[in-house]
């Protein structure tokens, strides 16, 4: 996890121009929210651990993140806002994980959380865990997580490109 941003202007060998993500890795970048992985590098394909978003989100809230190991700072303040369990910080997030941090994140900022959307439309709408189901019916209500090929991949690691689409997303459309 490199602590380098990208410079505006500056040219990040591991995006295309043109991606799909391009647009929320430059908000993302320029917004602090989220660092490259190296000197004007982001790494849209790798993933991304519980760590980094109790790490991106402790920032947000004006938090001092350094400290040792990186993510300690991150985890306390999680943990101390009921925003996660602790757990686990250098394993990769899934996508039920990431809507269900979001989620408490913004109940616990007193935004509006009450959008709810059925998820019959996605066939692997059961793989839900019962702990994110309500996250994940946000999420959903609200476009954070929009599916693949009629999917959610609740279970699936969320890369660094989906994650700086959907901190986008929730950046403009619920934290404003």
């Amino acid at each position: 996890y490199g602590l380098f941003l990208l410079r505006r202007g500056q040219k990040n060998s591991s995006m295309a121009s043109g991606s799909w993500y391009e647009e929320a890795v430059k908000y993302v970048s320029e917004k602090s929210l989220m660092n490259g992985t190296a000197t004007g590098t982001f790494s849209p394909n790798a993933n991304t651990t519980r760590g980094m978003i109790v790490t991106i989100l402790a920032r947000v809230e004006g938090v001092n993140t350094n400290g040792t190991p990186w993510y300690a700072a991150g985890q306390k303040w999680a943990m101390d806002n009921g925003i996660s369990d602790g757990t686990n910080m250098p394993g990769v997030i899934t996508r039920e994980q990431l809507a269900t941090i979001l989620y408490r994140y913004a109940k616990q900022k007193g935004y509006d959380v009450s959008k709810s959307a059925a998820l019959t439309a996605f066939s692997d709408a059961d793989k839900v865990s019962g702990y994110a189901f309500d996250a994940m019916q946000w999420a959903v209500a609200e476009e954070l997580l929009k599916g693949s090929n009629g999917k959610l991949d609740p279970q699936g690691s969320a890369t660094r490109a989906q994650v700086a689409t959907i901190l986008m997303r929730f950046m403009e459309k619920i934290a404003k």
